[in-house]
């Protein structure tokens, strides 16, 4: 067989393996799987060459891209269901940990060529990005430090409560050059160990076939994911219940309880204070402490009066009898701010509301240019560090 050109971007896909669901992303614009591997030259004395390199844990990470059209990426991502998704939202502290698969498929027939997996991944940030010009996206990274380049299938098995013993895996799996046989087992939301939660064992019956003991029963789901010659069929990404995409003329902005005008572009960044444990004698990562989020963000708008001025700076439009607004008096306001994304076909329907209950401004500019518009833009701060994210409307 002729070695293929190239792979094209319709012949890979990413799976998004949660706390508690796994879900082919759709929508995915950008996949992205870097590794560093630091590594640290020793030199002496005497020698005029190097006495050698040594190297630390791998420093693996993932970013992806997708359309911003639905809660559906977010709802997984926060060990949610989508299809019954809380009516109070979810703040965006419930990002943790994910697995990652980037399926490669066959030039010629519909089976996978390769996978890529990533294990055990926090994430660390997040850019939510609405534009007047352009599609809404929301951007993820997560970090972690183990990443696997696998021949066959990552297969994914799950469900919601299982036994704690005798749970047969519908495939052979192929043993990982650790020493473990299944790449991730999360019981309940937490990744376990083999070995010591869990352990993978003959399941008598036809050869090669294995089975799962929990240490306890799994109350609310279990997702096993290993290495298998499963012959998987390779299926293309097809999602109609969700628009293609979403530009900024289906996307109102509001600031307090006010519909604001000529807003050009919002941006609402996240990003998680992480620090790494590692252990003497450990050759992965044990795991991450991470502080609250801390949620920042900018607003544009061209500028044509003093409204969203008079607004940021006294909390209503115009001011009342005010005339003067000085940048000392954005401090004093603390005032909510709602992404309302609308569903294209009829502009009546919400799909999703980003939601930041208390903004506080913490820079301003105003920008002239030879032939374009004069522009405000304002750097804000959620105070409390939330972002919620809601299906369709806000209560």
């Amino acid at each position: 067989m002729s070695k293929r050109i190239a792979v094209p971007y319709r012949h890979v896909k990413l799976r998004i393996v949660g706390p508690a669901a796994a879900f082919y992303a759709h929508r995915v614009q950008r996949l992205d799987f870097p590794t560093t591997i630091p590594t640290t030259t020793i030199n002496e004395l005497g020698n005029p060459l190097h006495a050698g390199v040594i190297t630390d844990i791998p420093e693996c990470s993932v970013t992806f891209q997708v359309m911003d059209v639905s809660h559906r990426t977010f709802s997984i991502m926060t060990g949610n269901n989508p299809d019954i998704y809380p009516a109070a939202g979810v703040n965006v502290g419930d990002l943790s940990y994910i697995d990652a698969i980037g399926y490669v498929r066959e030039a010629n027939v519909a089976e996978n060529l390769k996978c890529i997996h990533a294990r055990h991944l926090r994430v660390t940030g997040f850019t939510f990005t609405y534009s007047v010009d352009g599609e809404s996206t929301e951007e993820y990274t997560a970090e972690g430090s183990e990443k696997r380049y696998f021949k066959y299938d990552v297969v994914v098995e799950s469900g919601s409560s299982y036994p704690s013993s005798g749970i047969s895996l519908t495939n052979t799996p192929i043993d990982l050059k650790n020493g473990n046989t299944l790449i991730s087992l999360i019981q309940d939301g937490d990744w376990k160990t083999e070995d010591t939660d869990y352990s993978v064992v003959d399941d008598g019956g036809a050869p090669g076939g294995k089975a799962v003991t929990l240490s306890g029963n799994a109350t609310s789901s279990l997702m096993i994911v290993y290495h298998s010659d499963s012959s998987m069929a390779w299926s293309d990404i097809s999602d109609t219940t969700v628009p293609a995409a979403i530009r900024g003329k289906n996307i109102p902005i509001q600031i307090g309880t006010n519909d604001m005008y000529r807003i050009q572009s919002v941006t609402i960044r996240g990003t998680f204070p992480a620090t790494r444990v590692e252990e003497m004698g450990n050759t992965e990562v044990v795991g991450y402490v991470v502080d609250p989020p801390e949620v920042t963000g900018d607003v544009t708008v061209l500028d044509t009066d003093n409204d969203i001025v008079s607004l940021l700076a006294t909390g209503t439009v115009g001011g009342g009898a005010e005339s003067e607004y000085g940048v000392n008096e954005y401090s004093e306001r603390q005032l909510s701010l709602d992404v309302i994304i609308r569903d294209p076909a009829d502009n009546s329907t919400v799909l999703k509301t980003v939601y930041i209950p208390n903004m506080r401004i913490t820079s301003d500019g105003h920008t002239t240019n030879v032939g374009g518009q004069t522009t405000l833009t304002f750097g804000f701060a959620s105070d409390t560090s939330e972002c919620k994210v809601y299906e369709g409307a806000r209560p």
